[in-house]
Parts: structure tokens; sequence; C-alpha cells
């Protein structure tokens, strides 16, 4: 599970005052024929605004230390609620594409069941920077989401001190009236990586961010494990309104 956009999918005829045009909806039958091929041609740092990928390029010039990882979280959801909680598993397909930026493919199932399926573009696994998210018993995917520009940027290489991320978003066709969104993360403590997975090496930090939305009203608070070997951040927990979900890494597979 990752960072979830906050806004739900605008529809283009709903969204007529914000948008320049409408694009053609993605058939989900369709991105199930070819997932890498749909993840290559849309989320790829050459779909990002100009703005963004200089931003992030600029920050952080470092890489990921893996071509590929793939790692399964099992999550336990509404854990303040023992009547409805519930059992989930999330697979996670990342790919490094340079400058901490990597691609992921996360598939959420359920009873062995697939349910839904995000694919998207993130700075190290935790800062979302477009993103798409599909029911799988549904048509047509809801539209795309993106980071327009960054008003503030920090790498991670900061996460002793902090970090912080301001930024305006909307849909990809969207080209004014962007919404504001705001992003605090701080370090807590360390841990052995291996002490998470067995299959796992290095030291990892706690990383605890809050998600602000356009109002600068806290949205949601996720709790990550930063990897330090493979330089990408791991989701462990999250809180927000809907309830608090806290997972476990399952496995973990470096290519």
């Amino acid at each position: 599970m990752k960072f979830k956009w906050t806004m739900r999918a605008v529809l283009c005829g709903a969204a007529v005052s914000l948008l320049s045009g409408c694009l053609n909806p993605v058939q989900v039958k369709d991105v199930q024929q070819n997932k890498t091929g749909f993840l290559t041609s849309h989320f790829s740092p050459s779909n990002l605004p100009a703005g963004v990928l200089k931003t992030i390029s600029s920050a952080d010039g470092s890489q990921v230390n893996f071509k590929r990882v793939v790692y399964q979280l099992d999550w336990d959801n509404n854990t303040e609620d023992k009547s409805k909680e519930f059992k989930t598993n999330e697979t996670n397909t990342v790919t490094n594409v340079g400058n901490g930026l990597v691609q992921f493919i996360m598939e959420n199932s359920r009873n062995g069941v697939p349910v839904s399926q995000t694919y998207g573009i993130s700075y190290r696994n935790f800062l979302t920077t477009k993103v798409q998210s599909m029911n799988l018993g549904a048509n047509v995917a809801p539209m795309e989401m993106q980071i327009k520009s960054f008003e503030h940027f920090d790498p991670v290489s900061s996460l002793k001190t902090g970090l912080q991320y301001t930024y305006k978003w909307g849909t990809t066709v969207q080209i004014m009236n962007f919404h504001d969104g705001s992003v605090s993360c701080v370090r807590d403590g360390a841990q052995s990586a291996s002490e998470l997975n067995k299959t796992l090496s290095g030291e990892s930090w706690k990383m605890t961010c809050q998600f602000f939305n356009q109002n600068g009203v806290l949205g949601s608070k996720w709790t990550y494990v930063y990897l330090e070997k493979y330089g990408i951040a791991v989701a462990a927990r999250v809180e927000s309104p809907a309830g608090i979900n806290e997972a476990k890494i399952a496995s973990f597979t470096v290519e």
C-alpha cells in the first residue's frame, strides 16, 4: 500500500472547469494484456512534468541499489476494531528508473483473489509522483493523477533532520486550478533489516510521514521502514479516518 491520493478520481464530464480536454479512458482488460507495457508507456520519468523531474534529479543523483525488487506485504486492516478486522495481501514489483525514482505495480488481493492494481512512479517508493489505480472488476480505470510542481523537495539523504515536500497536484490533463498538498516525514529508531524479514540485510530506519490535504489538514499518517541497503521505503502502518492498517514483509526478492 503506497501513498494514496486523497481525492476521488475525476470524471471528464464532471470536471470540465478543471480540464483542458478528455483522454481516452483506460480499459482495465487492455491493461491486463500487457501490464509492463502499460507501466512503461505511462509511468516512465519522461512522463512526468519537466519541472518535477528536474527537481528530483537535481536534488538526488544517487541510485537505488537494485534493478528490480518484488516484495509481498501481509496487511491486517482495521486493527483498531477487532470486529471489523480483515486481512489482505499486497504484491509490489518495483523497478529502478534512476535518480531515486522507481516504477511500481502494486496488486492487492483478498482471500487469494486479486481485487485492484495500482500503477505508478514514485520517489524512493514513498512519495508518489504519478499514479493510476484500477478496480479489477471495473471496465474503465479512473484518471491518472500526478504532481504538477514542487515548491519544496528534500532528498532522502536529509532524513536524519526530517523531510518536507510541498507541491501542486491534479489530473494529467488538468492545466489550472491545481490542488495543494504537503508531506512531512521524521526519522525514528533504527533496527536491523533482517528483523523485518530474514532475507533482508543492512540497517532500516522507521520513518513516519504525515500527508496533508489542500486545506493543510492532516489526511493520513504513514509509517514506513526505510531500507538503507536498497534505497527505498516499505509501508508498515497507515492511520486514517478509514481505520488503522498494519503490514509485515512476507517476502522480498532482489534482482
